[in-house]
């Protein structure tokens, strides 16, 4: 009998779904900015589905009662104590380790591809370093170049308050228009000017090319005190185009790739139940 999934993504900025089933089918569904999230909401997500086994990555510790109220019976909420992540740890509290990278970590360690950092640029830039025996062992967080851009607006008096990108993008756009929009400004091999001729375009550029440096100075002090060497790199976020031309190391993009591994531990963790 096929189990069908609904894999939920609830990051810092927005809560992503997509359904999956034991056939290695997966299809991105919707998605809400975070701050819009509600109990109302969520319990209308789970009528929409109502014979769909829900699997939770959360980094918003209050939206988790939504979920387990409203997939009552049906729901598994993936942390560190969960055996179906199949993950062992080199770390003193695998509780710490966010649910979005622990799931990220288990679909890297089911397609064997370790030694490997796993790289998800979303609000902040999370590295996740794997072992060749699927250990879990640390890694780095950074900012993303949005919570960079907050700070440096944040803590000056006189610097603008402005969008990371010229085009205007609806608060509602979903992740793939996002993408195609902010490509209209900022593309892999775009040359960027010499100086910033404004205060607008020196802030824009200081943060992309301080955001793009930083992702290659952090893998390189990764890869530099690895043993052994690291394999494989893979890219994965909202995020991840702002680096898929610059980046000085060869990589994987893989977009969905914490719906993979919500699939997978959702797969693992329901047939669990059943025998």
């Amino acid at each position: 009998m096929s189990t069908s999934l609904l894999l939920i993504d609830a990051g810092n900025s927005r809560v992503k779904w997509a359904t999956a089933d034991d056939s290695g089918s997966l299809a991105p569904k919707g998605e809400l900015p975070t701050g819009e999230v509600t109990a109302e909401s969520i319990g209308k997500l789970a009528k929409e589905f109502p014979g769909y086994r829900a699997v939770l990555s959360s980094v918003v510790p209050k939206l988790v009662p939504y979920f387990q109220d409203s997939f009552q019976g049906r729901f598994h909420r993936v942390n560190s104590d969960s055996p179906a992540l199949g993950l062992l740890f080199k770390y003193p509290e695998p509780s710490q380790i966010g649910a979005d990278r622990l799931a990220a970590a288990a679909a890297v360690r089911e397609d064997s591809l370790g030694p490997a950092i796993i790289i998800q640029c979303g609000t902040a830039t999370a590295f996740s370093v794997l072992d060749n025996d699927g250990y879990f062992c640390g890694g780095v967080i950074a900012p993303g170049p949005h919570a960079q851009l907050a700070a440096l607006v944040g803590g000056t008096a006189q610097l603008p308050a402005l969008p990371l990108w010229l085009t205007h993008q609806d608060p509602r756009t979903s992740s793939e228009e996002a993408i195609r929009q902010l490509s209209m400004y900022v593309t892999p091999d775009l040359e960027y000017p010499r100086t910033g001729t404004s205060t607008e375009e020196a802030i824009r550029l200081g943060v992309m090319l301080g955001y793009r440096g930083g992702v290659n100075e952090i893998l390189r002090h990764l890869c530099r005190h690895s043993k052994p060497p690291l394999t494989s790199i893979i890219l994965t976020g909202g995020n991840a185009h702002f680096l898929t031309g610059p980046l000085e190391f060869r990589f994987t993009l893989r977009p969905l790739l914490v719906f993979e591994g919500l699939r997978i531990i959702g797969l693992r963790a329901f047939k669990e139940t059943e025998t």
